[in-house]
């Protein structure tokens, strides 16, 4: 048997004109029909007032007196994505050993602020 010869592949990596950087509250979704799984990440914050009212004095505004809002909390929808099986697996155990490594880091951290405080 001959050897085997190794294969290699290089991936270039560019950042599209549409990337950008967004906060994550949370996600909401599921399995979709196709057998992908859908994925919908929100921010949550309070609601954004519809109107707010001021006094007004010698022509400037002055105390604000109320406001019309909504109340609870706002889950602001930003993006959603669509996984298939082997996709969303690899995403899994990225996100698994990326959390090890800050569990790790969280206790060699939380062990120098005990030390730190004897």
């Amino acid at each position: 048997m001959g050897k085997e010869e190794q294969k290699n592949i290089q991936f270039h990596n560019k950042l599209s004109s549409n990337f950008r950087e967004i906060h994550v509250d949370g996600a909401y979704g599921g399995i979709t029909p196709r057998g992908y799984i859908n994925l919908n990440f929100y921010a949550e914050r309070f609601p954004i007032p519809k109107s707010t009212i001021y006094n007004i004095q010698e022509n400037k505004l002055a105390e604000k007196i109320g406001e019309e809002s909504k109340e609870g909390v706002m889950r602001e929808y930003e993006f959603g994505i669509y996984l298939d099986f082997d996709t969303a697996t690899d995403i899994y155990n990225f996100l698994g050993q990326k959390i090890k490594e800050l569990e790790s880091k969280r206790k060699e951290n939380d062990t120098n602020i005990r030390q730190s405080e004897l």
